[in-house]
């Protein structure tokens, strides 16, 4: 049952998820359109490759990248989960263990790069999964938004069933 006081929100919130859903599938384009999805192309766009003429991602450049994400990434997490909690009085352990999910493909998506660059490269893997897992986790926590303000399916009794106008006309007969 979906909290009466996020339902009169339910267009701003459809109209949030469905940005954050844009903004997902433009960062999913520019992801396999940059690095891949491959370790080793990964590997390749942080480490620079002579075969392209590619330069080694610069410290700065990795903090341009990075500095950003570090306030943007959080808000919508937090807005996001507090949306859904608000919404479905979300049972605290699966809440809390895709959250935990959520928050952890993150914040190793953010740093991972810095590892790739300056640390140990051969974890150019983990950039990957840590992007699909928080793009497959968004994805979860944006159905459930739009789960909590779709509209309730409307079922009309066809086995003589009380609907409105027979609920009304039972009291008058009273």
């Amino acid at each position: 049952m979906v909290d009466p006081r996020v339902a009169r929100f339910s267009w701003p919130i459809a109209a949030f998820a469905a940005m954050v859903a844009i903004v997902m599938a433009t960062g999913a384009v520019l992801f396999a359109r940059k690095m891949g999805f491959d370790g080793g192309h990964v590997r390749a766009f942080y480490l620079g490759a002579e075969a392209t003429f590619a330069p080694p991602r610069s410290l700065a450049g990795l903090l341009e990248v990075a500095i950003p994400h570090l306030l943007a990434v959080p808000l919508l997490l937090f807005v996001t989960l507090h949306l859904v909690a608000f919404a479905f009085g979300a049972r605290r352990r699966p809440f809390a263990l895709l959250a935990g999910i959520t928050w952890g493909c993150a914040a190793v998506g953010i740093g991972a790069g810095f590892v790739i660059r300056f640390a140990w490269p051969w974890l150019a893997p983990l950039k990957v999964a840590a992007f699909v897992g928080l793009e497959a986790t968004m994805l979860a926590w944006l159905l459930l938004l739009a789960a909590a303000v779709l509209p309730p399916a409307r079922r009309e009794s066809r086995s003589g069933g009380l609907t409105a106008s027979g609920a009304a006309r039972s009291r008058a007969a009273r």
